[in-house]
């Protein structure tokens, strides 16, 4: 049996002698489980505080389908280390995503708020 040389097949780029080469990386699962880690505390934190003003669990899955959908997808690409950058970039893009979601959403509560007591003219004295 004869192997024949495939075309498409990976080859490694010897011109860069300076970075690691891109062949399979042992430590993939690190980023990608401690980021998970973090959207789930941060999913419980925000469904913790989110439910003593009324929300539901539904509202918060909601707002989290992109951050799972990016730390999923830093679980999914090719363990090779040529990708590590990118599955560390997509996993922290979906946790930084769902840190953010509760604080945006705090600041659009806390906008109609005062728009709302501005316009009643609402005030603390008395």
């Amino acid at each position: 049996m004869t192997t024949q040389w495939n075309p498409f097949a990976h080859q490694q780029d010897l011109t860069r002698r300076w970075a690691p080469a891109d062949g399979p990386d042992a430590r993939w699962w690190v980023v990608p489980s401690v980021c998970t880690l973090a959207l789930v505390l941060s999913a419980w934190f925000d469904l913790s505080v989110m439910s003593g003003v009324g929300s539901t669990p539904d509202m918060v899955a909601l707002f989290y389908a992109l951050p799972v959908a990016l730390v999923g997808a830093s679980w999914l690409l090719p363990h090779r280390r040529g990708l590590r950058g990118a599955r560390t970039g997509l996993a922290a893009s979906g946790v930084g995503v769902a840190l953010m979601i509760s604080k945006v959403l705090a600041m659009g509560l806390l906008i109609v708020f005062l728009c709302v007591a501005l316009l009643f003219g609402w005030n603390y004295e008395g």
